[in-house]
């Protein structure tokens, strides 16, 4: 019998989100598979942890492929289409913040992630559309940091998938536009 890599990181995924302190044989009984599986796969928890990063980069960076470089788009509709796009990815977002240590697998994805978005705002502060007093590291950095903020309230259930990306959106083009959001 062959077992996917994703059916683990699934089951992973969902137990650790109830259960941070589980273990890989929890998780094991929960894809169902043997702790031998499992072990050979991610012969630690730091592996297993390492490995629901890089899935949740991988997905992410999905999302980012959609950013139009080069191409004249309405800046709000292609960053409320991306947050948009993002938000159902919360659950899976919580193991950026506790994987063990930034590996080079992992710092390798944060790039390839962010670099669409960082140039996307290079090119839109170039047309004015954006504050240029702030770098565009800065501007990536900070609509990271709301994204997790609303994940953390998607996976609270303080918020909604489409209010949690309105407020993303809105809040961060007040504080680094040139202009006020547009209401949809």
């Amino acid at each position: 019998m062959v077992i996917k890599n994703d059916r683990i990181l699934d089951a992973a995924a969902e137990v650790l989100a109830k259960r941070p302190d589980a273990t890989l044989q929890t998780i094991a009984i929960a894809a169902g598979i043997s702790r031998t599986t499992i072990f050979n796969r991610y012969p630690t928890r730091e592996a297993l942890l390492e490995a629901l990063a890089i899935d949740a980069l991988q997905r992410v960076g999905q999302v980012m492929k959609c950013i139009p470089l080069g191409k004249n788009a309405n800046f709000d509709e292609v960053l409320m289409d991306i947050t948009r796009g993002l938000m159902p990815l919360g659950p899976r977002t919580t193991f950026l913040r506790i994987s063990p240590g930034q590996s080079n697998d992992i710092e390798t994805h944060w790039e390839d992630v962010a670099t669409p978005l960082a140039i996307y705002i290079a090119q839109t502060q170039a047309q004015g559309l954006l504050r240029l007093d702030q770098p565009a590291r800065w501007l990536v950095a900070s609509y990271i940091g709301l994204l997790f903020a609303a994940w953390d309230e998607i996976v609270a259930g303080e918020l909604g998938h489409v209010h949690a990306a309105r407020l993303v959106v809105d809040t961060w083009l007040l504080g680094s536009g040139n202009h006020l959001p547009q209401n949809e």
